[in-house]
């Protein structure tokens, strides 16, 4: 019984198209990883200013929502893997340019937004890519494994490279990380060589602003798929109040540098238990209601963690806020790619990941926004009531995404079987 509590582990074992996509992605994981502190890292340097830090991240946002968009239509007409293969060479070959840049005596910042707009652009391509071509590794009944699965690594990802990219960066400068970013990336292209031909569903002849046009008209359509979106924004915009941890540590805590780390960290180690103890979203009979009331559960970290007086409780917030957060993905992810036609899922994958940047940006805005209002610990619980009360009403109103049932099974949806599902 225990057993089945923990993560699943059948799709590493029955899939060798899946373990070769699985350890490319851990291993891109360790570049991008580096390149995210050792980026705003070196801008910082070079300015002394958070304003550019703050609009490099803001470009290389815009440019992933772009390519996303781009990567979805590019999914659906052309091979999968292959494109996954392409868009991370040229992303290798961007961290290469940074790293020359940084051994100029005078780095370029120029260079650093244009490899921003490039980064960023090939990360929205292939991360589209690559949630279309999933079902196809796996099969429809273990999408919930696979998705814990690549949710565990993200996690663990967050959690431990951004140690080991201060430790290379400390040793041997940024230039160093990024050259390390870019051997990372090659072996990624190398490792889905493994993975083989996913060639595309059909459709390639409609023209792309019709093909994304039907993608938004076929996910508004479709009950399912439009209310889990729905609930993925509502998690994204949930997620704003951390860009008030320092704040809060420094007001609320009067703490220093070592506790903003561990706090930073809380989450991830919450997310790490959430997909360890994944099993049982593989074989719930009520997937839908549990994805709601993962997304109503956040908000409820968030209040946590707004009352907390000590490092310990905002910490135990946190985790929890990161637990639920990853039980959320997991599902979201499996329910949505389960209900999307074949033919659409590039496309339709694409909006759910612009949905994410966008609700992040926007969650972020309003914090901010609360911060400048209220003290720290005023503006989380106002941030954590607002988000309660939105996830509760979801969790009442959706009634179709709670009906949705278990996620066995391995029939194909196509968008000719889904007419029942739209209003």
């Amino acid at each position: 019984m225990i057993r089945r509590l923990f993560v699943d582990l059948s799709p590493l074992r029955d899939s060798r198209p899946f373990r070769y996509a699985f350890t490319a992605r851990l291993v891109s994981l360790l570049g991008i990883g580096l390149l995210l502190v050792a980026l705003p890292m070196q801008v910082y340097q070079l300015t002394g200013s958070s304003l550019h830090v703050a609009a490099v991240s803001a470009t290389m946002a815009v440019a992933l929502c772009v390519g996303s968009l781009s990567g979805g239509l590019i999914a659906d007409r052309a091979d999968r893997s292959r494109t996954i293969q392409w868009a991370r060479a040229i992303a290798g070959l961007g961290f290469v340019v940074l790293g020359v840049n940084a051994l100029m005596p005078e780095p370029q910042l120029w260079v650093i937004y244009i490899v921003a707009v490039v980064d960023g652009a090939a990360g929205g391509v292939s991360g589209s890519a690559l949630m279309a071509l999933m079902p196809s590794l796996v099969g429809r009944d273990r999408l919930a494994a696979a998705g814990a699965l690549v949710a565990l690594t993200t996690d663990l990802g967050l959690m431990i490279t951004p140690a080991i990219a201060g430790i290379v960066i400390a040793e041997s400068g940024v230039a160093t990380t990024y050259f390390a970013a870019a051997a990372a990336t090659g072996l990624t292209v190398l490792l889905f060589q493994g993975v083989g031909p996913a060639p595309p569903p059909g459709g390639g002849a409609t023209q792309p602003l019709q093909a994304l046009r039907e993608a938004l008209h076929y996910a508004a359509q479709h009950q399912i798929l439009r209310a889990v979106l729905l609930t993925g924004l509502l998690a994204m915009v949930i997620s704003g109040p951390l860009v008030l941890l320092p704040a809060f540590v420094d007001i609320e805590l009067e703490a220093g540098p070592r506790v903003l780390g561990v706090l930073y960290a809380a989450p991830a180690v919450g997310a790490v238990l959430g997909s360890l103890l994944s099993g049982w979203t593989g074989r719930t009979q009520r997937a839908g209601l549990w994805l709601l009331i993962a997304v109503a559960a956040m908000p409820f970290g968030v209040l946590v963690f707004g009352f907390a007086k000590t490092a310990v409780v905002a910490f135990l917030g946190l985790a929890a806020y990161g637990l639920a957060s990853a039980i959320q993905e997991i599902l979201q992810y499996a329910v949505f790619q389960r209900n999307a036609a074949e033919e659409m899922r590039g496309r339709v994958s694409s909006l759910l990941m612009v949905q994410g940047v966008a609700g992040a940006a926007v969650g972020s805005l309003v914090a901010g926004t609360l911060g400048t209002v209220f003290a720290p610990g005023t503006a989380l619980l106002v941030y954590g009531l607002f988000g309660s009360v939105l996830g509760l009403a979801l969790l009442i109103s959706m009634r179709n995404l709670r009906a949705v049932g278990a996620l066995t099974g391995d029939e194909t949806v196509s968008a000719s079987t889904t007419r029942s599902t739209q209003e």
